[in-house]
């Protein structure tokens, strides 16, 4: 990291400067412009706070500007004061290069969690996953806060929160956001969100008269961005957040990281829903399925009355037990005889479970046999003398 001297100032050019270090510096500077400006009676130079890096910027742009027109109009007054004039106007465009230089490291970053969080989302989750899971991403996105909301008509209705190291908050924050929903054409900031379809800027929400005021009151918000959810064409979703926890300032930077997120999260949202109409048309065709099968392959343990077998077709000749057996009964205690149970029975010959059950039940009773294993014993022992 270089450093940049001017006179009794230092200023570094790294960008990993903290951000709120860069803001002090530009109040510093910029107060040093204006005394130069109160000492020749040229009247207010910037007259914004400067709380965030757009406002640093804005700052040290109107500063550098005035500070050029005088160098332009000198006329006189010493080379110690032109000096003086050149070292605030570089001191103001080094801090600008800083601040530009952070911006673009910050945006890097961000671009690149971004791509993580949106490809976490695109994994296969349902929509009642996504909206547990869109809170916890818009926190790795750096975010302190979030609320996600869902829109139906002209209410939005909280549905899940995050809030850092406070999940009593998160909580408090969907309990008033569902309790007391807003209201588009009520809220400005989401009402212009959802009509213009983009993500808004809200600067001194404490102050803003048209604000979901509970909401505002509760999480002692300054700033923060909401931007839309939508998914084929319509507006589903809200979702907002701060960075409470952190600086308060939510800047320009912040609005359009939220913007490409929700888009993202539409097409998510998209996605489960698709997913979901597939899974519920093959849940149907599978019932369709089932019931074509029964009418078939009679799975509802429907069965014709049994035909009388003739004698000359009976398998096994003889005036013994085995004449009462339907040709049914004889193919289920054959394969009874052989140590299958119900359900392989089932599967061999293409009954239900329960039709061979019916069928082991009669013969039984034909064959005068007290169980399974002593009517296989009786079969075996027909067959045998037949």
């Amino acid at each position: 990291m270089h450093d940049v001297v001017h006179g009794d100032h230092t200023e570094p050019r790294g960008a990993d400067l903290d951000p709120e270090v860069l803001v002090a510096r530009t109040r510093d500077a910029v107060a040093a412009i204006a005394a130069v400006a109160l000492r020749a009676d040229d009247g207010p130079v910037v007259e914004r706070a400067i709380e965030s890096l757009d406002d640093a910027v804005d700052s040290l742009v109107a500063g550098e500007r005035y500070l050029r027109r005088r160098l332009g109009a000198r006329d006189g007054g010493g080379a110690s004061a032109e000096t003086a004039d050149l070292l605030l106007l570089v001191r103001a465009q080094s801090l600008r290069l800083s601040i530009g230089e952070v911006r673009v490291r910050r945006r890097s970053a961000a671009a690149a969690e971004l791509h993580r969080s949106l490809t976490r989302l695109r994994s296969g989750l349902s929509a009642a996953d996504l909206l547990r899971e869109i809170p916890r991403e818009l926190g790795r996105l750096g975010f302190s806060r979030s609320l996600v909301c869902s829109v139906r008509g002209t209410t939005w209705t909280a549905r899940s929160a995050f809030a850092h190291e406070d999940e009593s908050l998160a909580g408090a924050l969907v309990h008033v956001g569902s309790s007391m929903p807003g209201r588009i054409g009520r809220e400005e900031p989401e009402t212009e969100a959802v009509r213009r379809r983009t993500a808004v800027l809200v600067r001194d929400a404490q102050r803003r008269p048209r604000v979901h005021r509970e909401l505002v009151t509760l999480g002692d918000t300054r700033d923060y961005a909401t931007g839309p959810v939508v998914v084929q064409g319509r507006v589903v979703g809200l979702v907002h957040v701060d960075r409470h926890s952190q600086s308060d300032v939510v800047d320009d930077d912040d609005r359009e990281l939220l913007g490409l997120f929700t888009d993202g999260a539409g097409l998510a949202f998209e996605r489960a829903h698709h997913q979901e109409r597939f899974a519920e048309l093959k849940r149907q065709l599978e019932r369709q399925i089932t019931g074509i099968d029964e009418i078939v392959y009679g799975v509802t343990d429907w069965e014709p009355p049994p035909e009388p077998v003739a004698p000359t077709a009976h398998p096994y000749l003889g005036d013994g037990p085995l004449r009462e057996l339907t040709r049914r009964e004889l193919e289920v205690v054959r394969h009874l005889a052989g140590g299958a149970s119900n359900q392989e029975i089932a599967e061999r010959l293409g009954l239900s479970v329960g039709t061979v059950k019916t069928h082991v039940k009669g013969l039984l009773r034909k064959l005068g046999a007290a169980n399974r294993a002593d009517a296989a014993a009786r079969f075996r022992t027909l067959i045998g003398s037949g």
